[in-house]
This record gives C-alpha cells, structure tokens and sequence, in this order.
C-alpha cells in the first residue's frame, strides 16, 4: 500500500543464480550457465564478469550484443554480491522479497526473468530445457507467498514439444502468465511452426506477456554499448512482436487471449498504429497479402485484450491512455534491475495530470484485469 493505495506490479524480476539449473536433464548439465570472471578487467568497470552460455559471455559491454544484464556479482557472494541482498534478488528467501516489497509499499509482484533469455542459445531444445528449469524454480520460490508473489513462466516456442509441456507444467505449478520475447530467434512470433504452442497456450486462458530483450540476432549485431542495446537489440523487437500479434492476425485466432508489452514503454505504438493504420486499406485490395488482421489497428488496442507499460514519467501518458484505454496500462518496478523504475510508483503518486481514479487504475485495477485477483 502506498498513501492508501494499493500496488500491483505488474513487471519485477529475479536474477540468474545457479540455482535454475538444477532441474536441468541431465544431458544438458554440462552445458548450464557458468559464471566466470574476467582475467584482463582493464576499462571493463562493473562489467568484469558474466555468464558462459555456449560459448559466449554474457552480458558483455563491448562490440557486438553489447548489453547490460545482471552478473555472477549480482548473486553469487563468490563474486562479491552482497550476502544480505542475494535472496532477494534472487528469490532464494522469498521473505527477503517480500519484506522488500513492504518497504516499497508493492502488495503484490507479478516476477519476470532475466532479459538474457531472449536469446541465450540456438539451440532450441537447451533453450527448452532452460526455460522450464527456471520455471520449476521460480513456480516452487513463489509457492510461499502465492497471494504476493506471482510469476510468468518462459514460453519455449522453437521447441514445439516441450513448449506445449510448458503449458501444462505452468498450470499445474501456479504461473499467473506466460512470457516471450519479441521474436523467437530469427522468426516473428506468428511463425507457423509455433501454432501448436499458441493453440496451447490459448486454451489455457493465461495471457500472454511479451516482454523486452534482445531477442532478434541482426539487431543484436548492431549493438555496440549499452545505449544501442537498450534503444535498438532490446527496444525494437516491440515492433516485430506488434506485427505477429496485431498484424498476422494472432489476436483474430486467439480472441480470448489477453496480450500485455512489458518494458518496452508505450510510444513506439503511435508509431505502429499510425503506419500499419495507413496502409492498411491499400493492403485490404491487394489479394496477395493472406495474413492481414481482420479489423481496424485501433480495434485491438481497445478491444479489452491489450495491455502496455509505460514508464511513470512519460509526458505522453494521458495519450496513450486515450490510444488504449485507461483500463489497460499497467504499473512496473522493473525491481531489481538499473533503470531508476524502483522509485517508479512514487513517480505516478506525484504526477498532477492524471486523476485519483486513473492512478488507481495504473497502480492496482488494470493488474487485475490482465492477471486477475491476488
């Protein structure tokens, strides 16, 4: 509760710890995620230590896929995590977050993973594997505090056998969503090779949550620092995922499925909604375009299904509001990540331009709507 509100946040994470990889099969345990440290650390800052994924270090801050992502540092105290912080961050003590989110006044946390699951691996069956090792993780954590902590579990969709498993095995372990990046590797969102994973999914009623990363590797090869990864790796595939959705008509064949963009902001949609919009009837002529939605852009984004997080500063809220509806933006902390959004729902207490009813609505109300009642 902050100032007599209640808070729902709708985007928080925990951190990579070697304790995900201890569901792994077998055949995949050599190859989980290993920390390592830099031996020349020259010019490197906090950036001296990563994760070795099949052969590449990640998150590093130099040259191609530069990004900023959390490290060993973050929650191996071997690496000089601060003991106090690690279950937390981790969700290693489940009451260390929870007393956490007491200080920040959040009744209740919907948990992400990390961003470097957008595109760990090539392989789609480790991938896979991945995936659901850390959902067994965070289901079980959160199992001590259903009512507070929530979770979205990783959607697998390149391995279509275990991505259908998935499903199930998030049903049955609690998971309030499921989460993709904006593409599965190479391939928008609407590729058909993923059908039978959506049809899954769809029937399962939990919505889906598609959420930043540098999920798409031609972008990820653009990005030379931070800022790149942020603007180009991580913020663009928004768009690709818009396209799947909305334009490829997936929301025309899943018309129970509630879709929700987390981390990306929300002006890129004006954007989006303004191109595809334009174009559109010329398109609705032309008999060799087969995948084109069935109804107008504006129609989906105030169809009740579509969800979007802006940040709490942002000057054009009250526009996306309209663009949306006020029932279908969402508050997140982004906890504990970098970017200044802990202090984001103290932000929208201040803001003056939104009234008591609207403030409602972001901190707690459209939570309920997407994720349901705690």
């Amino acid at each position: 509760m902050l100032q007599n509100y209640p808070v729902y946040d709708a985007d928080s994470h925990v951190l990579l710890s070697p304790r995900m990889w201890e569901g792994l099969p077998e055949q995949y345990v050599a190859r989980r995620p290993r920390p390592l440290t830099v031996g020349d650390q020259d010019g490197m800052g906090k950036w001296n230590s990563g994760w070795l994924i099949d052969g590449r270090m990640q998150p590093h801050p130099y040259g191609a896929a530069a990004q900023g992502a959390n490290r060993p540092s973050s929650t191996m105290a071997s690496y000089g995590a601060p003991p106090e912080k690690i279950g937390n961050r981790d969700l290693s003590d489940p009451g260390a977050r929870i007393s956490g989110m007491d200080r920040a006044g959040i009744d209740v946390q919907v948990i992400f993973p990390t961003t470097l699951y957008a595109n760990a691996t090539t392989d789609p069956g480790f991938e896979a594997a991945l995936m659901r090792a850390y959902n067994r993780y965070v289901g079980e954590q959160c199992r001590a505090a259903p009512k507070r902590l929530k979770w979205a579990g990783l959607l697998p969709l390149r391995d279509a056998r275990q991505g259908c498993e998935a499903v199930a095995e998030m049903r049955e372990l609690g998971a309030t969503a499921a989460v993709v990046y904006g593409t599965a590797g190479d391939y928008l969102l609407s590729h058909p090779t993923f059908s039978p994973v959506w049809d899954e999914l769809a029937a399962s009623g939990l919505p889906l949550c598609v959420h930043m990363g540098m999920s798409f590797p031609p972008f990820e090869r653009l990005c030379q620092s931070r800022l790149d990864a942020h603007s180009i790796g991580m913020g663009l595939p928004a768009v690709l995922g818009f396209v799947a959705l909305v334009g490829h008509g997936m929301m025309d064949k899943y018309p129970d499925l509630k879709v929700a963009f987390l981390e990306f902001g929300a002006e890129w949609l004006f954007y989006m909604a303004g191109r595809m919009g334009h174009y559109m009837p010329t398109y609705r002529a032309d008999t060799t375009i087969k995948t084109l939605p069935e109804k107008e852009i504006a129609a989906y984004l105030n169809s009740g299904r579509f969800f979007v997080a802006p940040e709490a500063e942002d000057p054009l809220l009250l526009l996306e509001m309209e663009l949306v509806g006020e029932d279908h933006v969402l508050f997140g902390s982004d906890f504990p990540h970098g970017e200044a959004r802990e202090n984001a729902a103290a932000e929208i207490m201040g803001r003056t331009d939104i009234t008591d009813p609207q403030r409602a609505k972001f901190l707690y109300g459209n939570a309920v709507r997407l994720f349901g009642e705690p």
